[in-house]
């Protein structure tokens, strides 16, 4: 409790404790001083150049980090999130351009949970002001998107958002992405200084982006040249062990032939005959593969019986099918069917295919050939009673010296592999069906007339 005292100097008090303090209060006699109004200090020239250089650094920083990536999916991650940091905003995102440059193929954000965004859904389909940045690439800044005369509208479960900047991604060639950001921190809009950042900033994405797709293009195209020094490696390796097995076989042969009390002599000229054959078949289908697969292979064509070269085919196999004493079931049409295409060509294919079946189907079994006719189309199935080829091997049974026979150790050598191009070339498809251990079904299908001479 304060008492006054008298006598004391005028705004003097004496508390109960005995201090004493001065109070500032003028007297009386004096006016009170009119009090001034309070006003907002504006920032310093020195506040302003620590702001800038500060938001510089974190440019700096985020175009440091966006160039450290290597992979496109992490470049265009890093750099969306390095805008939504730099620029203030509370969302941002990327879209890449489809092929045609109408529609978003991929789209990028920052700043929505995975639950917000699955709960979205689908990509943007590139309408409202997503679709105007595409179509006219240029920045777009607005207050409010709901007011913008663009607007399209949310999904479903979309955040509510209001302010909005979009700046295109230019490349050397063409516009590939645009940026958005939404919901500006601290303000109600973008200004022109978070434009001219979003714009530095994506001028400098388009190379770490370009940067990215040669990277990854690089990286396809050294594992696509890896990939075939292994199959040629393989390859070659294959062609060795063929021609080393075929040419050992006419060694011992003729070894035999020319040793005193050796085999008899008919049975070894059969055996080196045979071995040469199959040695000069390899050969010949090596040099027709390297030639298809170089395109200088060109069919002639003239008019020929289907029938008649099926059943020259069946006679150059008739030897090594009653060798195993395997039998052809043979059906042709009553009437005779003629088709215009290359007779040795296609005669090729068919020994091929007889051979493959022969080679794979058991001892004392049958082999089924037919020809039939569809329209305009004709074709050739040849069906063995060997163990078939798995469905996950239908294409890859037309490489060479595919092995999709682990028991036999037999693989497919030059002649499937050969027959596939040869049947392109000739206008037609070769393909193979078979239910796995219950054979397998190769069909030759021809057009009777070629669509180009």
């Amino acid at each position: 409790m304060l008492s006054g005292v008298p006598g004391t100097p005028q705004g003097v008090v004496w508390p109960a404790d005995g201090a004493v303090r001065r109070l500032d209060w003028p007297t009386p006699q004096e006016p009170m001083p009119p009090k001034k109004p309070t006003r907002r200090t504006a920032p310093s020239p020195g506040d302003d150049t620590v702001r800038m250089r500060a938001r510089f650094e974190r440019l700096l920083m985020a175009l440091v980090a966006v160039f450290s990536e290597h992979s496109l999916e992490r470049v265009l991650q890093q750099l969306v999130d390095s805008a939504r940091d730099v620029v203030g905003a509370k969302y941002a995102a990327l879209g890449v351009l489809s092929a045609d440059g109408a529609s978003l193929a991929q789209f990028v954000t920052s700043g929505l949970s995975p639950d917000e965004q699955r709960a979205i859904g689908d990509l943007p389909s590139g309408h409202g002001l997503l679709g105007l940045v595409i179509r006219e690439p240029g920045p777009i800044r607005t207050a409010d998107i709901n007011r913008h005369p663009a607007r399209y509208g949310f999904p479903p479960h979309h955040p509510p958002m209001r302010s909005f900047l979009g700046v295109p991604i230019v490349g050397r060639e063409r516009v590939f992405g645009n940026l958005y950001l939404t919901e500006k921190l601290g303000a109600t809009e973008f200004d022109a200084e978070d434009e001219a950042i979003a714009v530095l900033l994506a001028r400098q994405a388009a190379v770490a982006v370009e940067n990215a797709r040669l990277h990854d293009e690089t990286a396809r195209l050294l594992e696509q040249v890896q990939a075939l020094q292994r199959q040629r490696d393989l390859f070659f390796a294959m062609m060795n062990h063929e021609l080393r097995n075929a040419l050992t076989g006419v060694y011992g042969w003729a070894e035999r032939l020319v040793r005193p009390g050796g085999e008899p002599v008919s049975r070894a000229a059969r055996e080196v005959f045979e071995a040469a054959e199959r040695t000069i078949t390899l050969l010949n289908n090596f040099l027709d593969l390297t030639r298809l697969d170089a395109g200088r292979v060109r069919p002639v064509w003239r008019e020929v019986e289907a029938a008649a070269a099926l059943q020259r085919s069946v006679a150059g196999l008739r030897p090594a099918a009653d060798a195993k004493g395997v039998r052809f079931d043979t059906q042709v049409p009553a009437a005779n069917v003629v088709l215009r295409t290359d007779a040795i060509r296609l005669e090729q294919i068919l020994v091929n295919l007889l051979s493959n079946a022969v080679r794979h189907t058991p001892a004392d079994s049958v082999v089924k050939i037919a020809i039939e006719q569809d329209g305009s189309e004709i074709s050739f199935v040849v069906t063995d009673r060997g163990p078939g080829v798995p469905p996950e091997l239908h294409q890859r049974i037309f490489e060479p010296f595919e092995r999709f026979d682990p028991q036999s150790g037999l693989g497919t050598g030059l002649g499937l592999p050969v027959s596939h191009r040869l049947a392109s070339v000739l206008g037609g498809r070769l393909t193979v069906a078979s239910g796995g251990g219950q054979g397998a079904r190769f069909t030759l299908s021809l057009p009777l007339a070629p669509r180009e001479e």
